[in-house]
């Protein structure tokens, strides 16, 4: 179902997001940051989250030593991205073949020449703090682009959301270094999913995301995805409907619940209880959705609880097949609220339907 045959020496395979037409190479860092959290994980379950991640629309799976080391069997038919901190790391670059290897700005003048050679001949992607761009520009003589064979720059610790766009700054270093630019939004003051969206639509070929990401300060892939989608309009190869199942094994992986309310992925976001919403929603389900339960593999629940209203009740009776023709439904409503503030949570649907058997019969 998520198998895909994988190119030789990163050939241009990718599932992708088209934004306005452009393509959009998701890079997903999620495993890098469950093993710094995760002492031992389960390498058949980390197999499935992969593919899941890739059914998703993830392009690229950043890993590093740790992993390699660690992971026994990742999956062949992925497509990963080899993190490079230090010259020992150098060492597993001849274990497989990696589509491209990362390398951070500043760690590039620890590395030994031997690393360099090692190095040099595979597709390359510098990340490099936007603080510290100019340095790259204040070398003339592009020495960085001569050690290596540098095809993107990432740009990473974006954290404020820039309202001039970041068009300008793709252009110019697309132009002057003859690269590919991707970004790596900082999730700080929780900006980085609509940085990531911008940057998409200012001309970024790259984006960098982790599942569930607000945890590692990331932008959330799942996020990200589904806004694209829903604002900006964009072309999606993933299957959305995979979140709840990506979302169950990551929880079995990590041992992190995910919180309730969490945006896209948390388990009551479609749960609503009080009168306007349940009205708002029978009539046009836009008003409080963005987008439908279903084109993420959820559904949506009506809760009955001390918030409801008669509107709601009856809507839940019918969804439950239960006539409510000769109930007395304020009455009814009455009897609703005072059960659920006692027992301090909203009425199930078994209890609902007991409930309105006692009351027919008094």
């Amino acid at each position: 179902m998520f198998f895909r045959c994988r190119v030789p020496n990163g050939g241009d395979l990718y599932m992708s997001i088209l934004v306005n037409a452009s393509k959009k190479i998701i890079i997903d860092r999620t495993l890098i940051h469950m093993k710094k959290n995760t002492k031992t994980l389960n390498s058949r379950k980390v197999a499935h989250f992969l593919k899941l991640l890739y059914g998703l629309g993830v392009d690229l799976i950043e890993i590093g030593n740790d992993i390699v080391s660690n992971i026994e069997e990742l999956p062949q038919d992925l497509n990963y991205v080899y993190r490079v901190n230090k010259n020992s790391d150098v060492l597993d670059l001849n274990k497989q073949e990696y589509d491209y290897v990362v390398i951070e700005y500043k760690n590039v003048f620890d590395l030994d020449v031997m690393s360099i050679k090692r190095i040099k001949n595979n597709k390359v992607m510098l990340e490099i703090n936007i603080e510290d761009l100019d340095e790259l520009y204040l070398d003339e003589n592009h020495k960085m682009f001569v050690l290596f064979n540098i095809k993107c720059v990432i740009i990473k610790n974006i954290n404020k959301y820039n309202l001039e766009s970041f068009a300008g700054l793709i252009k110019d270093l697309k132009t002057n270094f003859l690269v590919e630019v991707g970004f790596c939004a900082c999730n700080k003051f929780y900006m980085g999913t609509a940085i990531t969206m911008d940057v998409c639509t200012d001309g970024a070929d790259f984006i960098t995301t982790a599942f569930n990401g607000e945890n590692y300060g990331y932008t959330p892939l799942e996020e990200v995805i589904v806004a694209l989608k829903v604002i900006k309009n964009s072309t999606l190869s993933g299957n959305l409907k995979l979140l709840p199942e990506t979302a169950r094994v990551y929880t079995e992986l990590t041992g992190e619940k995910i919180y309730c309310m969490k945006a896209v992925l948390g388990d009551d976001i479609f749960k609503y209880e009080s009168g306007i919403h349940v009205d708002g929603i029978t009539k046009d389900s836009k008003t409080y959705e963005p987008y439908q339960p279903s084109d993420i593999g959820k559904e949506r629940k009506m809760l009955i609880g001390k918030h409801s209203g008669k509107k709601a009740v009856m809507v839940k009776l019918q969804e439950l097949n239960i006539d409510y023709t000769y109930i007395n439904m304020e009455d009814f409503l009455s009897e609703i609220r005072e059960k659920s503030i006692k027992l301090k949570r909203n009425i199930l649907d078994g209890e609902l339907a007991q409930m309105c058997k006692s009351f027919n019969n008094v």
